[in-house]
């Protein structure tokens, strides 16, 4: 888990404006209700995020069940299209680049496919401006079905990426948040490759995945719909969910689990079965199930993330005979599918 100085959660907190109390509503646009009036908004900001170079520091915070267990990061970004997205998170040090359109880019630059989930799943209406970090932003709220605020948006006027991303849960109250603390925007270009082309359905793979023996849900609950299996290496499934705000990526290789070497994991009971935790906000998961290990990081609200794991098999266990390494190792595996680095 990262522990960032109390210094730096408490200006977290403030940027972010943390919101406590009852269910948020949209505002009503002067459209007619049903229309996504923010959609094109959402799209146009998660197109620039990708494709425009920028630079600047952004405070990520998620929060645990009923608002508790607080853990954030602080990360200097800076986006070179065509090269990547460079991620430094801090206090760990943690350096990665990645592609922008992926879940490793964080959901404020959502690809296409993305957009289309969250449409159905969600409206997203126009709700006015704002400022962050002191920029002009226009505010989209993504509603749902019972008209309460499920995400909300703000969107750079100037052309650049998402400024700020919260996720509320259906009493109103903030639990996954990021926001920009400064930004330094770079020249508009042309984008090399059609930007409709970027993270698109990861499919392709799942006829031979089930012919192999490997059986996994097309959904989780919280709407989430799967968008991406594949084999991540060898003997190792990869599995990607999402809702269109956030994102459940599951890992499961044969094996069992050495509950010896899970140094920094918290072992919980649930439902008879022993799940191992990393973070309080529920963003990070391992447990073992009828000879595989199942690994769960998230960019989710922490309800969401125990539905899905709930979800997932949970069968004995066999005899413990050899130890169940996790790929390329859980830390590598989360740095490019979860801001926490």
């Amino acid at each position: 888990m990262i522990r960032l100085p109390a210094t730096l959660v408490l200006a977290a907190l403030m940027l972010l404006g943390l919101v406590v109390g009852s269910p948020a509503h949209a505002a009503r646009p002067d459209e007619p209700e049903g229309d996504d009036t923010g959609l094109h908004l959402l799209r146009e900001a998660a197109i620039a995020g990708r494709t425009r170079g920028y630079s600047g520091t952004q405070y990520v915070t998620a929060w645990g069940r009923s608002g508790s267990g607080a853990v954030s990061s602080v990360l200097e970004v800076r986006n070179v299209p065509g090269e990547g997205l460079t991620v430094h998170t801090q206090p760990s040090g943690l350096v990665q680049t990645v592609d922008p359109g992926t879940p490793a880019g964080g959901m404020s630059t959502p690809s296409e496919t993305m957009l289309e989930v969250l449409a159905r799943n969600y409206r997203v209406v126009a709700a006015g401006g704002g400022r962050v970090c002191g920029r002009p932003a226009r505010l989209v709220h993504v509603v749902r079905s019972d008209g309460t605020v499920a995400a909300r948006y703000w969107l750079d006027e100037a052309g650049g990426p998402v400024l700020r991303r919260e996720l509320l849960d259906g009493h109103g109250r903030v639990v996954h948040a990021g926001a920009f603390v400064d930004l330094t925007l770079g020249p508009v270009r042309k984008a090399a490759v059609p930007v409709s082309a970027a993270g698109g359905l990861d499919l392709g793979e799942t006829p031979g995945l089930l012919a192999r023996g490997w059986r996994f849900p097309a959904a989780l609950p919280g709407r989430l719909e799967l968008f991406a299996a594949h084999d991540a290496s060898p003997g190792y499934l990869y599995l990607g969910y999402s809702d269109g705000l956030s994102v459940v990526s599951v890992f499961v290789q044969p094996g069992v689990l050495d509950e010896e070497r899970l140094q920094g994991w918290h072992a919980r009971q649930r439902n008879g079965h022993t799940i191992w935790i990393r973070d309080s906000a529920e963003q990070e998961t391992i447990w073992a199930s009828g000879g595989h290990v199942y690994t769960v990081f998230a960019d989710a609200p922490a309800d969401m993330v125990v539905a899905a794991v709930a979800a997932l098999p949970h069968e004995p266990v066999p005899a413990p005979d050899l130890w169940t390494r996790l790929g390329r190792g859980a830390d590598r595996l989360l740095s490019w599918v979860n801001p926490f680095g």
